[in-house]
């Protein structure tokens, strides 16, 4: 069927090139004609003209459909080795562009741009030939050179910069990192990290063989793989770092809270013996017992575990973890042996802080009486005398409660607390009328320089010292005051103050 196309083909070209030569001939006579101004012959010429070109652009038009078909596969070959070229074009001038950095693997380089120029030189003989199956596969060996290529080129840089830079670095900081914490004293066997940097150092030199030969596939993922397990082996490295830390650490609260809680119960013990009886503390014996035998229990445990954590070859994050445990237990022993402590200590201090406070409250009571008879009070009333008996019955008991045996912590403490309470009220009572009644004192005698000059003002002073003599402070206050502010309005009470100062 092609064969008998071509051959029709044929035919129809030479009609065209028939056609063709007619219409150069026509238009030569037109133009002779034209030239001899003979006009209606030029006419005609250009009417034949016109029907031949319609024609013969008829006549190429189905000619170039036809050999459009015949030829559709030989074009879009063209078409997609023209794409592949200017590809190959832009890759070859980018790859001479780098070639510093592209310099590891040059030569290989140089090779794959030569055999692809050969490729296509190959593509254009099998074309010419109309060999187009040929043709068609040697478009497929461009295609996948050319993809080779770019990912050789555009990838390569990066590439050697984790292959050559960045995990040799890395390499070197796990190794650094291992030799120092071994110094240190840090088991890291387990990790096995000598063993994995050659491993790692072995497969990523084979990369860098690969990428000198070309050989990009897979490498990618090898560089992450290895940059994956390098810097978990880094992370595990510090993780043992700072778990030996802890581990000291640990080592060290556990001895310091030992001691602790040893002096802890030979405190208990030993003061247990001298205060037991006085404090009634009789059914503390068995808790104090049960605490010594389960510390003295955990100090065993603590020996073998440190003893075999310091002699391990094992993670310091699982003995770290066992050293916490053991720390826990016996910070919970301390914890109750330091309860048992305190309380022993606070009833000891509370009862020599009743012993002080009693002290106060005695020589609190001498001063009020002082006060009193001192400054000659004309009157107390009786609710004073029975809050002064009461402030003694208060005394007298917290004296009893210390002297008994055993002593009842929680009554003193309540006892003491009312007692304060009551004394020091009793105190600022009797505060307030002395201080009131010498206030008194000093206005009325402020006062006397004025009784000869005025009457009125010797009534109220005589009526003020009728309620002082009765005990009326207050009232006798209020009254002497009031007489004074006549005499020296706003300024009485200056006037009293430096009085009773030159008095004295």
């Amino acid at each position: 069927d092609v064969m008998q196309s071509v051959t029709n083909c044929k035919d129809d070209f030479d009609l065209v090139q028939s056609n063709l030569k007619q219409i150069a001939q026509l238009l030569a006579d037109t133009e002779d004609y034209l030239l001899m101004n003979k006009y209606s012959n030029v006419k005609e010429g250009l009417i034949d003209l016109e029907s031949m070109l319609v024609l013969g652009e008829r006549q190429v038009s189905e000619m170039d459909a036809f050999l459009d078909t015949i030829l559709e596969k030989e074009t879009a070959q063209r078409t997609e080795v023209t794409g592949f070229k200017d590809q190959f074009r832009e890759l070859k001038a980018y790859a001479m562009e780098n070639s510093a950095s592209l310099s590891f693997s040059w030569n290989k380089i140089e090779e794959d741009i030569a055999k692809t120029e050969k490729m296509f030189s190959n593509f254009e003989e099998w074309m010419y030939a109309s060999e187009f199956e040929k043709a068609s596969a040697k478009l497929e060996e461009i295609k996948i050179s050319i993809a080779s290529l770019e990912a050789l080129i555009k990838d390569l840089p990066d590439l050697l910069q984790e292959a050559r830079g960045v995990l040799p670095n890395l390499i070197d900081e796990v190794a650094r990192n291992n030799a120092l914490l071994q110094k240190k004293g840090v088991s890291l066997a387990h990790l096995e990290v000598e063993k994995n940097l050659i491993l790692i150092t072995d497969a990523l030199k084979n990369d860098l063989d690969s990428l000198q030969n070309g050989e990009c596939l897979g490498v990618s993922d090898h560089l992450l793989n290895y940059k994956t397990r390098l810097l978990q082996l880094n992370d595990q490295i510090g993780k043992e770092g700072v778990a030996y830390d802890d581990l000291q650490q640990a080592i060290s609260e556990i001895e310091d809270t030992t001691t602790e809680t040893a002096d802890a119960i030979r405190f208990i013990n030993e003061t247990f013996v001298k205060l037991g009886d006085r404090f009634g503390w009789g059914d503390l014996k068995e808790k104090i017992a049960e605490q010594e035998t389960k510390f003295t229990e955990l100090v065993e445990k603590k020996n073998i575990v440190v003893e075999s954590v310091k002699q391990s070859d094992s993670s310091s994050v699982e003995n770290l973890y066992k050293l916490k445990e053991l720390l826990q237990d016996i910070a919970s022993c301390n914890d109750e042996v330091s309860k048992l402590k305190d309380m022993m200590d606070n009833a000891h201090s509370d009862e020599e802080r009743a012993k002080k406070q009693l002290l106060k409250l005695q020589l609190i009571m001498n001063e009020m009486q002082v006060k009193i008879r001192k400054n000659r009070l004309p009157a107390i009333s009786n609710t004073y005398n029975e809050d002064l008996a009461k402030a003694f019955d208060y005394i007298s008991s917290i004296e009893k409660l210390i002297d008994e045996t055993p002593l009842n912590v929680q009554l003193l403490n309540a006892t003491l607390k009312d007692a304060i309470d009551f004394v020091y009220k009793l105190y600022n009572n009797v505060n307030n009328v002395v201080g009131m009644a010498v206030m008194v004192e000093n206005t009325i005698v402020f006062g006397n320089k004025y009784r000869s000059t005025y009457s009125d003002i010797d009534s109220e002073l005589t009526r003020a010292e009728l309620c002082f003599r009765n005990g009326e402070y207050t009232q006798a206050l209020t009254i002497a005051i009031a007489t004074i502010e006549k005499i020296h309005p706003g300024t009485y009470e200056t006037l009293i103050k430096e009085n009773a100062k030159s008095a004295a």
